[in-house]
């Protein structure tokens, strides 16, 4: 965990190794751990709040509401993640709806994220995904950076994600995702030409 004021120097994930990861972790049984990866890198969500979601507020629904940084957000499920939940959802057993997700095995309290970040690594080692500094952390910038490659870097991608994120700036969210782009200084030279 980072201090205050610190940014994290977690990595983000190339794309083509998420589905792929979810695909194996849900054949592992390891349902938990799917969806929270899923949940990262498809709803851009903090690990925090992952973790504080219940049954109800997924199934069946085509978005939910979530709060981070006191500012309210309507996340959307796509199909994929949708039919992804419901079948996780009968595998475990169909718990209760009122239940949290992401309960410890005695059902008594919702998983720590230590014990989170430590079972990250884990399974990026296990499937031998090419990265050095995993935490859950790498989940949202996955997220964050898969939008803003569709959108190529756009101005209107860029402070969106901003957005996301709750930050005063682009160039709090690029700390944040260790994106460092030099065209724009490039760019902003190119107009003193002789």
């Amino acid at each position: 965990m980072t201090a205050k004021g610190d940014i994290s120097k977690s990595e983000h994930i190339e794309w083509k190794y998420i589905p792929l990861t979810i695909q194996k972790l849900e054949l592992n049984k390891q349902y938990k751990i799917a969806l929270i990866l899923a949940f990262g890198c498809f709803f851009g969500l903090r690990l925090k709040s992952i973790l504080s979601i219940r049954w109800e507020d997924i199934l069946q629904k085509p978005s939910f509401e979530m709060v981070e940084k006191n500012k309210s957000r309507n996340i959307f499920i796509i199909d994929d993640i949708r039919i992804l939940i419901q079948r996780i959802y009968t595998k475990m057993g169909s718990p209760d709806p009122q239940q949290y997700i992401f309960l410890n095995n005695a059902g008594t309290q919702v998983l720590s994220s230590q014990y989170v970040n430590k079972q990250i690594k884990n399974l990026f080692t296990q499937y031998e995904i090419p990265y050095q500094n995993l935490s859950s952390d790498s989940f949202l910038k996955t997220f964050c950076m898969k939008f803003l490659e569709e959108k190529a870097f756009s101005t209107e991608a860029k402070k969106w994600i901003s957005k996301i994120l709750g930050h005063a700036s682009w160039t709090i969210t690029a700390n944040f995702l260790g994106y460092q782009d030099t065209s724009d200084d490039k760019d902003n030279y190119e107009v003193f030409s002789m």
